[in-house]
């Protein structure tokens, strides 16, 4: 890649509307390169006019449209679409600009470069400067007073909800979890590395030992009451007011991103309920690979497209937006998004942020972004997926009658999204 001539460039860039670039970035960036000019295309603006035609709206195509249609520099994308687009040969390879501007990628956090890497088949196309990650918040004085040991990092999901149980013993719940019963057994198969469908998308494989397990975790603990699930009304929202039973000490423990440390602050101050001493400790992981989290989000990757005649301005932007100047931004902001560069974001209330720092993000595939399964497959599966379990916690069904009945329902959902997803290609 040339120097830039003076110091001069146009960039295109596709940001979800300009004044949001502007205050996220770009007033910033011109202050650094005020001879760079930038382009945004307000990328909700043409998202509302695509929703106007009353197609069924798929973001990603959407977001590929906007992209060809207006030929951007920079692109901004989620894992999913990064991958795809890298092995399309649409983007940049940046090992060459990396090495030639000695650019520092050590002080990323340990994992990121390998699982962007491995998202362009070993080739780096892509940097991203922030990530999201929950991490378990648990109240301190409950621990105490029921005398129970209180969570540490690294635990098995198993240890997490035989932690949580002993507080359905004091009549209390140990485990908050803030949406249905099939996100649970979501979470606990994603890290547990359970895949879903097989290597050829063809055969659904929900009668494994693997997700017979984490069923049977699930449905226990929630008949056991160890885990709080909200009810939800006749149009399926939830009854309860949001994280009410964490706030008002009902249960010990709870998921939650970092801007949780604003709300448990906040609450107490405007509604009748105590201030918690709260703790945090990393999410469960596989102890077949203890160093390694499942809940790693990279919602936003910074890539050169492979066809952009200011590859150099657009690196500068690059570079700028996973810098170390923007990185202390955005410990300022709290707002669940956290910079990938370590040693910034130090401190979260007085508690230290390692947590959301000492594990890896897993290597391979997650199990919600399989790109084996069909578009539209969840809408189908994940009622009958909810049905399957209520009948085994009403005790309507042993597991073994539900998994059997849910693995018939569900291929022919698997079928059905996959003739339906063809049709549309």
């Amino acid at each position: 890649m040339e120097p830039m001539k003076d110091g001069k460039g146009k960039l295109k860039i596709v940001y979800k509307d300009e004044e949001s670039f502007n205050r996220d970035y770009g007033n910033l960036f011109l202050m650094k390169y005020p001879d760079i000019e930038v382009e945004v295309i307000a990328q909700d603006d043409l998202f509302d006019q695509s929703a106007e035609q009353n197609a069924p709206f798929d973001l990603n195509e959407e977001k590929k449209k906007v992209i060809e249609k207006f030929k951007p520099d920079v692109l901004l994308l989620n894992e999913s679409m990064f991958e795809t687009f890298a092995q399309d040969g649409r983007l940049y390879d940046l090992d060459m600009v990396i090495n030639q501007d000695k650019y520092d990628i050590n002080g990323f956090m340990p994992g990121l470069i390998d699982r962007l890497k491995e998202k362009g088949n070993g080739k780096l196309f892509g940097l991203a400067p922030y990530f999201e990650t929950p991490v378990l918040y648990y109240n301190r004085g409950l621990f105490k007073q029921y005398n129970i040991e209180p969570p540490r990092d690294q635990m098995s999901w198993k240890e997490l909800l035989d932690l949580a149980s002993r507080f359905a013993k004091e009549g209390a719940y140990g485990l908050y979890q803030t949406e249905k019963p099939e996100k649970l057994v979501y979470d606990i198969a994603a890290g547990s590395g359970l895949r879903l469908v097989d290597a050829k998308g063809e055969k659904l494989l929900i009668q494994s030992e693997g997700w017979k397990e984490a069923i049977t975790m699930t449905t226990e603990a929630i008949r056991n009451k160890s885990v709080y699930i909200p009810e939800q009304d006749a149009n399926n929202e939830r009854m309860d007011r949001y994280y009410e039973p964490f706030h008002q000490e009902k249960a010990a423990m709870t998921f939650q991103e970092s801007w949780f440390s604003v709300r448990l602050k906040e609450v107490p101050m405007y509604e009748k309920t105590p201030k918690i001493d709260w703790g945090i400790v990393t999410t469960p992981v596989d102890p077949a690979s203890p160093n390694e989290s499942a809940y790693v989000h990279l919602s936003e990757i910074y890539s050169i497209s492979a066809n952009s005649e200011n590859k150099r301005a657009a690196w500068e932007f690059i570079q700028f937006v996973n810098g170390t100047d923007m990185a202390q931004v955005a410990t300022l902001g709290n707002n669940g998004k956290l910079p990938t560069r370590t040693g910034y974001f130090k401190d979260l209330e007085g508690r230290s942020t390692e947590p959301f720092y000492l594990l890896k993000p897993k290597q391979g595939k997650g199990l919600l972004d399989d790109k084996n399964i069909p578009h539209g497959f969840y809408d189908l599966f994940d009622p009958l997926l909810a049905e399957a379990l209520q009948a085994i916690i009403d005790k309507q069904k042993t597991i073994d009658e539900a998994l059997a009945e849910l693995e018939m329902k569900g291929q022919q959902a698997l079928i059905k999204a996959r003739e339906t997803a063809a049709k549309k290609s």
